[in-house]
């Protein structure tokens, strides 16, 4: 034990970065709960002017992660609603793109320049000192 002592020290020293990172995960994910619940309690007494009941950070803390809290908001049908929806005269989306490929397709594959690429690699395999 004592000629080995690294493979044991290493493993204490794993462990403890792994306890420190799953003690700090839970820790953030406790704050981050707990600002979404206070931010929803805001946002549902400005928006339907209700007073809400005192909840306690405390408690909150104590609760598992997967149980829903009361001041979590549904998605409104109204936001659902206000989205654009695409119409028959306009082309939509993934006719504009069909269309920007095939110009893409159509174009000359090659041009009369060369390309930004290849006048680089010719620059750096040129001699130093000459201009081309």
């Amino acid at each position: 034990m004592s000629d080995n002592w690294y493979a044991p020290a290493s493993l204490v020293i794993q462990l403890s970065f792994l306890i420190a990172g799953v003690w700090f995960a839970r820790n953030l994910l406790r704050t981050m709960r707990a600002s979404q619940e206070q931010l929803g309690a805001m946002l549902k007494l400005s928006s339907m002017g209700v007073s809400a009941e005192p909840h306690s950070s405390i408690a909150s803390a104590n609760q598992p992660l997967t149980v829903e809290s009361p001041y979590w908001l549904a998605p409104s049908q109204t936001e659902a609603a206000g989205l654009a929806q695409p119409t028959e005269s306009d082309p939509g989306r993934f006719a504009a793109v069909r269309r920007k490929i095939a110009l893409w397709l159509q174009a000359p594959i090659s041009s009369s320049e060369t390309a930004p690429v290849r006048r680089i690699i010719n620059w750096l395999q040129a001699p130093a000192g000459s201009r081309s």
